[in-house]
């Protein structure tokens, strides 16, 4: 019996490293379960960002930061508690139209870094002012004294009013028919006059 013992605590102990050799690794796979936004996601509009792991995260040496499509890298300011899930802000500037990057390196309970990225699309919506009745609204009207001026130079074109009236007071005047008629008469009188005096003449002679 005495033989027997020490072969059966070397069995354990041996069973016992192999538990915690196993058992090692594995806590330290903390791994993310899911992301706002998620890989692939498009949003028109986001103002936070969160991160859920697998097991609680420590809370220091944790960071977030975007990455717009134009290079440009934001960080974030992480909120607390941090537990499971890791959450920040999002600036109003921080994000571009197009593919944006969610840039994440969290720190797990036993220590070990995790870094990571999540890839989006931020399809920001049409600005209101930019209805296309709004320019032509917003377009300057002429100024009254520009239209007075307008409408001046436009008046001497059009046809006056003196100038037909001038054509409806004129006329013959019936004094005219008179001296006329006046003068024809006298003329026939004299040529009248003549013929009788034509024969006594021719006559005398």
């Amino acid at each position: 019996m005495p033989r027997i013992v020490p072969r059966i605590l070397a069995a354990l102990a041996a069973v016992g490293g192999a538990l915690v050799l196993a058992g090692g690794p594995a806590s330290a796979h903390t791994a993310l379960v899911s992301s706002t936004p998620a890989e692939g996601d498009t949003v028109t509009e986001l103002a936070e960002v969160s991160l859920e792991f697998t097991e609680q995260l420590l809370d220091i040496g944790n960071e977030l930061a975007i990455v717009a499509p134009d290079g440009t890298r934001t960080a974030l300011e992480v909120q607390e508690p941090v537990t499971e899930t890791i959450t920040a802000a999002v600036p109003d500037d921080a994000l571009g139209a197009g593919e944006n990057v969610l840039r994440y390196r969290v720190v797990a309970g036993d220590g070990h870094p995790i870094e990571g990225e999540v890839a989006f699309t931020y399809a920001p919506p049409e600005a209101a002012g930019a209805d296309p009745s709004a320019s032509v609204a917003a377009s300057p009207s002429p100024s009254p004294s520009a239209t007075d001026a307008t409408a001046e130079a436009v008046l001497p074109t059009a046809s006056p009013t003196p100038h037909v009236t001038v054509y409806e007071e004129v006329g013959p005047n019936p004094a005219v028919y008179v001296i006329i008629g006046a003068v024809a008469a006298g003329a026939l009188a004299l040529t009248i006059a003549l013929r009788g005096r034509g024969p006594e003449d021719g006559t005398r002679r």
